[in-house]
């Protein structure tokens, strides 16, 4: 386990909700989801997000990260992760996404000092590579010399962060109520990215079916608070 306190000092950093690294722009879908259910409570949302986590990210992009921790700081094997990601993300909302907030989250960080001139991120600012998130995260965090599990757990605690933060701007839960769903589920994102860490590159899949086609329905809607 990682004991440096500078290396987990820059790795809150990195996952704090007020770096400029573009999560939260994006509601991976729950804008829509939540826009066609407008019944929904605090109990249906907190299923919703869970699947997603638990069915959608963590099989596909917590263990993407995983790989990614991995292969840092080989650029041509993070390329090769890019257009492995890519290649599972069907809709161009979801590959757009991911790869906003990825070459987000690398400008960011190398403006603030986080990293520097690794091939792998000079070829995602260059746009010679997508820099999706999960690729970006794995890389930047092995870079800052966390602990695999620390930094998957990390990207999976950030992404139920993003979107429970989603469902609060949009005035579907409580500020309150999405802290109780992020601390009575405690247990399972840790065994969801536990599962990411040992889970091999051939067994990635994602299966988060209501989610996905709400995304891809949010890209036909003229009004919209979150790009995806």
């Amino acid at each position: 386990m990682t004991t440096d306190p500078g290396a987990l000092a820059a790795w809150l950093q990195l996952h704090d909700s007020a770096l400029p690294a573009g999560r939260m722009v994006h509601s991976n879908g729950f804008e829509e989801w939540l826009a066609r259910r407008p019944d929904a409570g605090p109990a249906e949302i907190e299923r919703a997000v869970l699947d997603y986590l638990e069915h959608g990210y963590g099989p596909l992009d917590a263990t993407v990260t995983a790989a990614a921790w991995r292969a840092a700081p080989a650029a041509d094997a993070l390329i090769e992760l890019d257009a492995v990601l890519a290649s599972y993300k069907l809709s161009s909302h979801a590959r757009g996404a991911s790869s906003a907030a990825g070459t987000q989250l690398v400008a960011a960080a190398r403006q603030i000092g986080l990293v520097g001139d690794e091939p792998y991120f000079t070829a995602v600012l260059a746009g010679t590579t997508p820099g999706h998130l999960a690729v970006v995260e794995g890389a930047l965090q092995s870079g800052l010399g966390i602990d695999l599990q620390l930094a998957v757990l990390g990207s999976t605690r950030s992404v139920l962060a993003s979107i429970l933060s989603a469902a609060v701007r949009l005035g579907r839960l409580s500020s309150l109520a999405a802290q109780r769903i992020a601390y009575r589920n405690i247990g399972l994102i840790s065994e969801v990215a536990a599962a990411a860490c040992v889970r091999p590159l051939d067994d990635v899949s994602s299966t988060a079916v209501q989610i996905d086609i709400a995304g891809m329905q949010h890209e036909v809607r003229r009004q919209r608070l979150f790009a995806s």
